[in-house]
């Protein structure tokens, strides 16, 4: 049976190759207790000739695995190793699978395998289709009408840059550099109206604290939810980042408050309520999952 689960959920989504030693003490918890999600990777983390021993890595880890507070999900190399990934005996206790290069091409293929499948799905957006609007709105079109459980559409960051012959330096902000500003936005434009949540690409810069916090709050400036990351060391600034103000928590609480007239002012700033009430209620979500920011 798929468990219900709010894509705010997901936190910082961390990425494990699947050949990873410690797979299974991470799955169960015990490695890093503050994670909210994890993928285990088949695709770019491990190289073809390992994907037998990832495999096998992944089905011992199953074989002990239980479902807990943190939400565990693969990410198969291609439709083939998806299909063979659904043939292990305890796959149906993961909550589901990140779709990798996700793309017209792909997006039948992945269906025929998952549609009406108690799993919830991922699909991300990395293939040369996110630099073509009319395809994007081909994967929308298609994505609405599907018996696939869509949680959220993950943005490749790394894929995208490749594309556009970049590597982004740490110092720089992904939102400044026209070509991924230009995509990213796209992909909001074209989703995110549409009812689908969209997640933040990696901050590949393992090192960099306070780097990496601002990144995040650009990410959730722009209306991201979620976010790859690569690092034990990013779990905990990315659960305190998404983190509410009090400022914040009030103005949400007021805005879905019935007896509330319909502009708001807290701390100076001005709200309409019936204008912002998604944003009130990702507010009251972050705070549910995260809590309140302590100054």
């Amino acid at each position: 049976m798929i468990r219900p689960i709010d894509p705010i959920q997901l936190g910082g989504s961390l990425y494990i190759p699947a050949t990873h030693s410690q797979l299974r003490a991470i799955c169960s918890e015990h490695k890093y207790p503050h994670l909210r999600s994890c993928v285990i990777d088949t695709e770019d983390a491990i190289d073809l000739d390992d994907l037998d021993t990832a495999l096998g890595n992944i089905e011992a880890m199953l074989e002990h695995y239980k479902a807990g507070l943190l939400l565990v999900f693969i990410r198969p190399r291609n439709p083939e190793v998806l299909e063979r990934l659904l043939q292990l005996e305890h796959i149906h206790n993961i909550d589901g699978f990140a779709l990798p290069k996700f793309s017209t091409k792909l997006m039948e293929p992945y269906e025929a395998l998952l549609a009406n499948k108690p799993f919830h799905v991922m699909p991300v957006l990395e293939s040369q289709d996110i630099f073509v609007p009319a395809k994007l709105e081909a994967i929308r079109a298609f994505l609405l009408s599907s018996a696939m459980h869509v949680l959220s559409l993950r943005i490749g960051g790394e894929d995208m840059l490749n594309f556009l012959g970049l590597k982004r330096q740490c110092e720089q902000s992904i939102y400044a550099l026209n070509g991924p500003a230009y995509v990213i936005g796209s992909m909001l434009s074209i989703f995110k109206p549409f009812g689908f949540s969209l997640s933040a690409p990696v901050f590949n810069c393992i090192d960099k604290t306070e780097l990496f916090k601002a990144n995040v709050q650009e990410d959730l400036s722009q209306g991201l939810i979620g976010k790859t990351i690569i690092h034990p060391n990013q779990i905990k600034p990315i659960n305190e980042a998404y983190q509410v103000t009090p400022s914040e928590l009030n103005m949400a609480e007021k805005m879905l408050d019935n007896d509330t007239k319909a502009i708001i002012v807290e701390d100076g700033q001005m709200g309409e309520k019936f204008a912002h009430i998604q944003w009130a209620r990702n507010i009251l979500k972050r705070h549910e999952y995260y809590g309140l920011k302590t100054e």
